[in-house]
């Protein structure tokens, strides 16, 4: 059985830990393109490097005009 020190669940914890990055304009035309030519979520997610959720959520937020 092993054991892990406090400072492996730290360290652990710390490399998972995702940062926000804010959409540009230019992400957002790729985005709008993308989805408007049939393309699903998880392909464009791919594309701009982000995950299938934050596009669908980017891409619903846009649709509202906000």
């Amino acid at each position: 059985m092993s054991f892990t020190s406090s400072q492996d669940t730290k360290n652990n914890k710390e490399d998972k830990k995702r940062t926000y990055r804010h959409w540009t304009t230019l992400e957002d035309r790729k985005l709008l393109e993308l989805r408007n030519s049939g393309m699903r979520f998880k392909h464009i997610a791919t594309q701009l490097s982000r995950t299938a959720i934050s596009v669908e959520k980017r891409y619903r937020k846009i649709l509202k005009g906000e």
